[in-house]
């Protein structure tokens, strides 16, 4: 049945646009809408597919989103992806929020020590040395086309602040299947969570210097002051919000998805107008919520749960249908370094701070095989980048999703394994 209602909205759009192009009083809107319903239901239906074959949800949105977009069927097409900008930047603020909302205070303090350590030692060393690799690896292949030294330089930052991302929600959901407990787990989560707080400002302060690159502009003191600026306002503003919420929350109660939704798209307009950071504001909203109001705390992640998932679809099918489909044989070589490169690093700057803290042994020899996943906040800064920075972003783009679907393949294999081979695995 869903099938054929697909069918059904596809046969429509097709038949629609090819009159509204012979006629020549096509509506973008209404372009956009058609788009839409075939994104979301041809989403839904792919994801599906890909829970039976054991692959990750997000791997059929992305897949539709190819096949069904410009570069192929076309039920989406490129003025279509502009009018849906507003899902991508909604899916944002919910990845975001959901990020915050992870971070939890007092929690983790057994595994202190390493998950500082390891936290540090990634958050340093893992973009340094993919940046450095990526930016000797694109000079030698023209997977971005011909470029500046400073599109090159822009271009390998970014791909080296993407690739410290990993995927809490693979992380948690292995954890949980396996009914794991023990120092491994709690460590790997530590840093996960940390990490994801880190990661939102780090972008968000390598893209606006990126953006700078780009322009040509000098960075000086002045520029690196607005942005610290920028960041630190939208920490101010984003735990007024989340205060905010976390009172809706206990005092209305009701109406908790409208209300998540809400701030969201707020934290857009003031991204837009106020000159805040959009990720930021929502990750302060989150981790606001998740800390000083403990009572509210599951609602406000029930309440995201239930309202992210259609978000999600339409985002993750927006991602495949913006790639350029004719540069992944070319990308396909990249891709696969950029993912190898990613990895590599990894495993020498998770074992070595634990092997020095003298963490537990099994945190020593599995630990990095926790940090293998990507999934939606890479997908994300990988789409800001294409939306944001035309000249080298759809190549960043297809380097990040390529090597985030093989990294979404192998790591919740290799989680699993290190979490049994630990002895930290109680259920099936």
């Amino acid at each position: 049945m869903k099938g054929a209602f697909f069918l059904v909205v596809a046969a429509l759009a097709w038949l629609v646009r090819g009159i509204a192009d012979a006629s020549g009083i096509g509506d973008p809107a209404g372009s956009a809408l058609l788009g839409l319903g075939c994104l979301l239901l041809g989403g839904v239906g792919a994801g599906e597919v890909a829970a039976r074959w054991r692959l990750p949800r997000l791997t059929g949105y992305l897949v539709f989103g190819m096949v069904g977009g410009p570069a192929a069927l076309g039920l989406v097409t490129r003025p279509d992806l502009g009018q849906l900008r507003l899902f991508e930047e909604l899916a944002l603020g919910l990845i975001a929020l959901t990020a915050g909302g992870e971070f939890r205070l007092r929690e983790g303090r057994s595994q202190l020590a390493p998950v500082l350590a390891i936290t540090a030692s990634q958050i340093v060393t893992i973009p340094l040395a993919v940046a450095l690799a990526m930016a000797a690896l694109l000079a030698a292949l023209p997977v971005l086309g011909p470029v500046s030294a400073a599109e090159l330089a822009a271009a390998a930052a970014l791909l080296g602040v993407i690739a410290l991302a990993n995927s809490p929600a693979t992380t948690i959901a292995v954890i949980t299947e396996l009914r794991a407990r023990g120092p491994l787990s709690d460590t790997v989560l530590g840093v996960t969570v940390l990490k994801d707080l880190v990661i939102l400002l780090l972008f968000t302060l390598v893209y606006s210097l990126a953006r700078g690159w780009l322009g040509g502009g000098p960075i000086g003191l002045g520029v690196l002051a607005d942005i610290g600026l920028a960041i630190v306002s939208s920490l101010g503003v984003g735990a007024v919000l989340g205060a905010l919420l976390g009172a809706w929350l206990r005092y209305v109660r009701g109406y908790a998805e409208l209300a998540v939704l809400l701030l969201a798209l707020v934290s857009i307009e003031l991204g837009h107008g106020g000159g805040l950071e959009h990720l930021v504001v929502c990750m302060a909203a989150g981790v606001v919520v998740r800390n000083l109001f403990p009572r509210e705390a599951a609602r406000f992640i029930e309440a995201l749960e239930r309202s992210s998932p259609p978000i999600y679809v339409i985002f993750f099918a927006l991602v495949g249908a913006g790639l350029d489909l004719a540069a992944l044989p070319t990308i396909g070589f990249a891709a696969v370094a950029y993912g190898g490169i990613r990895l590599a690093a990894t495993w020498v700057f998770t074992r070595a701070p634990a092997a020095f803290m003298r963490a537990p042994r099994p945190v020593v020899a599995h630990a990095w095989m926790g940090f293998v996943a990507q999934a939606g906040l890479s997908l994300g800064l990988a789409a800001r980048v294409a939306r944001e920075l035309p000249g080298i972003g759809q190549g960043v783009a297809a380097l990040v999703v390529a090597s985030v679907v093989l990294n979404q393949l192998a790591g919740p294999v290799l989680w699993a394994w290190a979490l049994r081979r630990a002895g930290e695995a109680r259920g099936r």
